[in-house]
């Protein structure tokens, strides 16, 4: 971590080695005595996580993001039981009183997820900690281990997900990984996007009141344009449409078919207003029919034949 060769590794001539530095040598020889300890996967997972989770004393405060980013290279290395706990550890977190009681948190939610400031200024809190270790283990992760993430957000976080807070916690998850999914995994991105409106459903049918509705309308807007397209407006859109209307107002650009019932709501609305007008200014001026017209203004009339009749001398 210290940018140093470690004392059992000493110089050679790694061109020729089956490692091509010391750091690939120390990360193998790592996995290959935490792989031979005779405890379960699960145990030396949760214990590589507690290194920063719950021994912050013991890691230098400087340093702490190198100790996340050494952490991610080692799980990510070993079988899939080692790092699964993770999944366990953001569970935790979305059920904890931090983000399922609205009241528990009265700041802005965003400076709470902000692991950078809040490190700085000795305000960290475990969900902090919890995602900044996660965005360091999954930026490690192989493209096969981030394809568990779609199905991790179905079957296992939208059942818990119901308050605004736990929806801004998810999208801070996954948001930094989806330019990778869209150039490596479309097919999870697609239904990443799915996973997102199915959570603001949810949390839409349970709570009565909606504080950040801009922020959110204006991630899945940039999930519309940068990544999915109109790929998923047929499930997008329905879900959509069971939104109260104060969302349901903001994303009406989402789909093409909510905004042609908007512009076509909105033009049968000029049509019958602009009627109305019509009629309402035809009843209040009175108009003379067109025959009082012609009898009442003589002088319009042609002369007559007798009246240009001369008398012959």
């Amino acid at each position: 971590m210290a940018g140093k060769s470690p004392g059992p590794f000493p110089n050679c001539d790694w061109r020729f080695n089956e490692f091509p530095n010391p750091a690939a040598h120390a990360l193998h020889v790592t996995c290959v005595e935490l792989m031979a300890l005779a405890v379960p996967g699960k145990d030396v997972g949760n214990a590589l996580l507690n290194v920063v989770l719950k021994s912050q004393p013991l890691v230098p405060r400087e340093n702490i993001t190198a100790w996340m980013n050494a952490i991610g290279l080692v799980i990510t290395a070993l079988p899939e039981p080692y790092w699964i706990v993770l999944h366990d550890r953001i569970v935790s977190v979305l059920s904890s009183p931090a983000l399922t009681s609205e009241t528990e948190w009265a700041g802005y939610p965003f400076a709470l997820l902000d692991f950078t400031a809040c490190h700085q200024s000795y305000s960290e809190m475990n969900c902090s900690y919890v995602l900044a270790l996660t965005h360091a283990v999954w930026h490690h992760s192989s493209i096969g281990q981030l394809s568990l993430i779609p199905k991790f957000l179905s079957e296992t976080l939208k059942p818990i997900v119901q308050t605004e807070f736990q929806l801004l916690y998810v999208y801070h998850l996954v948001g930094p990984f989806l330019q990778r999914f869209q150039q490596e995994r479309t097919r999870c991105m697609l239904e990443i996007g799915v996973a997102f409106y199915e959570m603001l459903q949810a949390v839409d049918q349970h709570c009565q009141h909606l504080s950040y509705m801009d922020p959110i309308c204006d991630f899945l807007y940039h999930i519309k344009y940068m990544y999915t397209g109109d790929s998923v407006k047929e499930q997008v859109e329905k879900i959509i449409m069971t939104l109260r209307p104060a969302m349901k107002l903001r994303l009406r650009f989402i789909t093409h078919s909510s905004m042609i019932e908007t512009s076509s709501s909105a033009a049968a609305a000029a049509s019958t207003s602009s009627a109305s007008t019509s009629s309402s200014s035809s009843a209040g001026t009175p108009q003379l029919p067109p025959s009082s017209l012609s009898s009442s203004n003589p002088a319009a009339s042609p002369p007559s034949s007798s009246q240009h009749a001369h008398t012959p001398i």
